[in-house]
């Protein structure tokens, strides 16, 4: 395998440091059938562990696999337009209990058309969901990658996902679901007693970066194979530390150093790219919320953070949010591994960006 591929890794054999994760997803779902959400920060590898798991299952079982990025997709239509799209590949393949499916793009249309020749026009997004997966073989795997970016019509997916498991039941698709710990997952992952999904949550699985030897670890394999890189174990300790132990941009340093770079330039490079996807990701973050006025309160919140403002109190006085507010939105940071919790006495705690280029992103971030 070329060291540091720029796309994900596709076989398990592969895949780097991530033994026991694939030890856990085999336990839940070969063996158990449950749906698994793999939860961590942007870079950190979620995308090429669930997909060389997938084909690592495909391999294992002889059951089909369908991948689809949901990433940029905002409501359930365009949910059901990409995910019909995806599974068409099926049809080709004679694996789907479908000889046709038809999917519009600039308005909603669906034909489907069944193994007898009978053609079906679904009305709206949700039957055509609910067809789709009647179609599906038995022991599909299923994996959604960046889900959590769904803002409007989540209930329409949660309710499809209630049909399938009250509907299909031991027919049901596994279903492995990829994203950051908000939006979406929060109803997905923490459902309440009213909820679609109370007590059929898709088990939890953080996917947390390296420690430093790891990452060094890892730089130092690949620098070897590509040969004719003059490097030192300082180096690679630092890139590690500087880079929070993330392989998306472990591998990012590591493709400039094999082209040429000195230790700085791959560095800051590296650098950053993970500040620009860090951006990325507390922008889409902020937009969760539908109001403006909300928005740039969270946003005046990040900025106060890139400054080093640590305690909810100060930080709901520079923002304009109710200390209740600030707290929450904290804690949901917290639970997206971006920012750590420190007690500093039995009633009070502050909030700390957990590496350093999430809180440069903080500081730049604009209304």
């Amino acid at each position: 395998m070329e060291p540091f591929p720029e796309t994900p890794i596709i076989r398990v054999d592969e895949l780097y440091g991530r033994e026991k994760e694939v030890s856990r997803l085999r336990q839940l779902v070969i063996e158990k059938r449950r749906w698994v959400a793999l939860i961590g920060p942007r870079a950190v590898g979620k995308t090429s562990l669930a997909r060389a798991f997938a084909s690592y299952y495909s391999s294992e079982t002889g059951k089909p696999v369908v991948y689809s990025n949901f990433a940029g997709i905002h409501n359930f239509t365009e949910f059901v337009e990409r995910f019909g799209l995806d599974v068409a590949n099926l049809v080709h393949e004679d694996k789907l209990r479908l000889k046709r499916i038809s999917m519009g793009v600039k308005f909603f249309e669906a034909v489907l058309e069944k193994e007898d020749g009978v053609s079906i026009a679904p009305k709206n997004p949700g039957a055509v969901f609910d067809e789709v997966m009647k179609a599906l073989p038995e022991g599909a795997l299923l994996v959604w990658d960046e889900v959590q970016d769904i803002r409007t019509e989540r209930n329409k997916l949660l309710a499809a996902l209630w049909r399938l498991h009250n509907v299909l039941a031991d027919r049901r698709p596994t279903i492995i679901f990829t994203g950051s710990a908000m939006g979406l997952f929060k109803k997905l992952l923490s459902p309440e007693y009213d909820d679609y999904l109370y007590g059929r949550a898709p088990v939890r699985v953080d996917i947390e970066p390296w420690d430093v030897q790891t990452g060094v670890e890892f730089l130092k394999s690949g620098l070897l194979a590509a040969g004719n890189v003059d490097f030192s174990l300082e180096e690679l300790q630092e890139a590690s530390a500087e880079l929070g132990g993330f392989p998306g941009y472990l591998s990012s340093y590591g493709r400039g150093r094999i082209d040429g770079l000195t230790h700085r330039r791959a560095l800051r490079s590296a650098r950053e790219e993970a500040v620009k996807r860090a951006m990325s990701e507390l922008r889409s973050f902020v937009n969760l919320r539908p109001q403006r006025k909300y928005q740039r309160k969270v946003i005046a919140l990040l900025n106060a953070m890139g400054e080093g403002v640590s305690r909810p109190s100060s930080l709901a006085r520079l923002s304009g949010l109710t200390e209740v507010s600030v707290v929450n939105t904290l804690e949901t940071l917290l639970d997206m591994g971006i920012v750590e919790k420190q007690s500093k006495s039995k009633v009070v705690s502050i909030y700390l960006f957990k590496y350093k280029f999430y809180q440069e992103a903080a500081l730049r971030i604009k209304s």
